[in-house]
């Protein structure tokens, strides 16, 4: 898999954040893993983070990028480790606060249609098919944020952020909704890697919270990234008791209806100084 953290289009996103990209090897040799690099206001000291890595980093390499940027801190999050021990020979210490969702719902796209359809929930299923008359488009960055701003009950993108977003993953990037008469049901902003679809952000209106219309949305997303060629949907983090966040209770239950296989990361591994 790999994670859109570990492409150009995120790097370039960070930028207009005023994050800085690098890269270090990989303990192979065989690959350039994206480094994200923000230096601190007012001090000569840099905050470094490696994430979603398929493969352990070079660590004297990354050494090499540590004193290059005056790290005062490195924080690796990768998508898998081959040895945690090559962590900790580092000096990196497994950390109690992770920045990125430890535990996420991964549907294998490559499945026959009618296996997906299987995998269901019979809840899934049903609110798919109440649903099925319902417009599914996709939608520009004004009415998408409209919506968005009326119904989330979290910070969101603001409108610079979200054009910024837009136009550093280009066709890789789309914001779907489904509607009715009656209105917006729900949204969701997809960000697109060589062989992943994320489900990134996202948001339900009321009309949406009684009809259930997002499980249809979900749905079409899933079968277009099956058309589009994608192996994998990734839902973008689910509960982990490990790290518990009591709010990702509800979302977790409605992840898991799309029978996908539930994935572990390794969590946060952090060095100081």
């Amino acid at each position: 898999m790999t994670d859109f953290r570990q492409v150009a289009d995120w790097g370039e996103y960070l930028k207009t954040r005023g994050w800085k990209t690098d890269y270090v090897k990989s303990k192979d040799g065989k690959k350039q893993l994206q480094v994200l690099v923000f230096k601190l206001w007012g001090w000569p000291l840099s905050m470094i983070k490696l994430q979603r890595n398929e493969i352990d980093p070079d660590f004297d390499d990354l050494k090499r990028l540590r004193r290059k940027y005056h790290a005062l801190q490195t924080v690796i999050e990768p998508l898998k480790i081959l040895n945690e021990e090559n962590y900790i020979r580092a000096g990196f210490k497994k950390s109690k606060s992770p920045f990125l969702a430890t535990k996420t719902v991964v549907v294998d796209v490559t499945a026959e249609e009618k296996e997906l359809w299987n995998r269901l929930s019979e809840n899934a299923k049903r609110l798919i098919k109440k649903n099925a008359e319902m417009v599914v488009e996709d939608t520009d960055e004004k009415t998408f944020r409209r919506e968005w701003k009326k119904y989330s009950k979290v910070w969101i993108l603001s409108e610079k952020e979200l054009g910024n977003l837009m136009r550093s993953f280009g066709k890789r990037a789309h914001l779907c909704v489904i509607r009715n008469g009656e209105g917006f049901h729900s949204g969701i902003l997809i960000l697109e890697t060589r062989d992943v679809t994320n489900y990134f952000m996202t948001w339900t209106s009321d009309l949406g919270r009684k009809s259930g219309a997002h499980f249809r949305l979900v749905w079409e997303e899933i079968l277009r990234a099956k058309r589009t060629g994608k192996k994998y949907f990734d839902f973008e983090g689910i509960y982990d008791p490990e790290f518990p966040i009591k709010n990702w209770k509800g979302f977790t239950e409605f992840k898991k209806k799309f029978g996908g296989a539930i994935v572990t990361h390794p969590g946060s591994f952090t060095k100081w100084f």
